[in-house]
């Protein structure tokens, strides 16, 4: 590269900052020719119509994912996934409108299943929410930009987020269903094994909690006392959260007989706090509900599906994590799965969790 294409190179990065298109970090300045191979990647005509991305209505058409996509430094063949991403958000159920501009911060979580998570290099194990790997950055990335430049959520302005997360740059994982002992996400959304398909949530960042060496209910204590914090959040409809659990823990839980129903009830047994404690702590979560004594059991989660257990992470230590969602509610505020469709491919189809 000679010194003067250089220049050019630094100079368009600094005009994309001067535009408004970037997340505070450089992007890789759009090219006719770039976006060309963008949207060969999709198979899909680049004027297809995806959604409309609140907080300003953007129309989100194929092009716009391709171009925020390429900007992200993605390579071509993520664009299905990207796609299946952006269609996901834009469904009204998803409630894209309060994740994106929502006080408490959250971000679309990105998690991607199927055989498709090992073609695109997908890291669904050691590190797996921190650097090192393009497929999650590039891709978590562009559904951020997408909500910038198109949904024009804009921090300090419709993204009103009180602290924000580092998660609000770029939050895709995939899931280790090949070392799971239990179904993995897509499947229990009555997906087929061999499908590829991609699941957004709106989260929290990820809060580690671990334990050296322990049984299965001592493991689950642990992950309790964080959840018990949400009980002073919970809605009438309840909490949501997403529980990844790394290796060592999927071993120890499995090796007990534990299944993802037997966790799930386990949680939401013991993941409760007493009226009296919640009022005492200054939270208003109860102001809506109906009045109940001080002793009253107040629970986190009321639905089963409110809880989400992945299967991620390596072998190293026994370090698992759980990332608060935003509060589920059926119809207005919902995870939502998309199958990603084959570049070469015109059909798909929707499910809502």
């Amino acid at each position: 590269m000679t010194e003067s294409t250089g220049d050019v190179v630094v100079d368009s990065i600094e005009e994309c900052f001067e535009r408004g298109w970037t997340d505070g970090l450089p992007v890789v300045p759009p090219t006719p020719a770039g976006l060309e191979r963008m949207i060969r990647g999709s198979g899909r005509e680049p004027q297809e119509v995806l959604g409309v991305l609140p907080p300003k209505a953007g129309v989100v058409t194929v092009e716009k994912v391709a171009l925020n996509a390429l900007m992200a430094g993605c390579k071509p063949e993520y664009m299905p996934v990207v796609l299946a991403a952006a269609e996901a958000i834009t469904d009204s159920r998803f409630n894209i409108h309060a994740i994106a501009s929502s006080t408490r911060g959250c971000a679309p979580l990105v998690i991607v299943n199927g055989p498709l998570r090992d073609a695109l290099e997908i890291n669904s194990k050691g590190n797996l929410f921190g650097p090192g790997w393009r497929a999650n950055a590039t891709i978590g990335r562009a559904l951020r930009l997408l909500i910038r430049n198109v949904g024009g959520s804009l921090p300090g302005e419709l993204d009103r987020a009180t602290l924000g997360h580092p998660g609000k740059y770029s939050y895709c994982i995939g899931e280790d269903e090949e070392h799971s002992p239990w179904e993995p996400l897509h499947v229990e959304g009555g997906f087929k094994r061999e499908e590829n398909v991609v699941t957004v949530i709106g989260c929290e960042a990820p809060k580690q909690f671990g334990l050296a060496q322990g049984s299965a209910a001592q493991a689950l204590d642990v992950l309790v006392d964080g959840l018990r914090l949400l009980t002073h959040f919970s809605s009438p409809n309840g909490s949501e959260v997403v529980v990844v659990f790394s290796s060592q823990h999927r071993e120890v839980l499995a090796a007990a007989g534990y299944t993802k129903r037997a966790i799930r009830q386990y949680i939401r047994e013991k993941t409760w706090r007493s009226a009296g404690e919640i009022r005492a702590s200054g939270s208003q979560c109860l102001a809506k509900r109906e009045p109940v004594g001080d002793e009253t059991r107040v629970y986190a989660f009321q639905r089963d599906d409110a809880i989400h257990i992945i299967a991620a992470g390596d072998m190293t230590n026994h370090f698992s994590a759980f990332l608060p969602a935003l509060r589920s509610t059926p119809g207005v505020c919902e995870a939502v799965s998309r199958v990603v469709r084959p570049s070469d491919s015109r059909g798909s189809r929707l499910s809502h969790r």
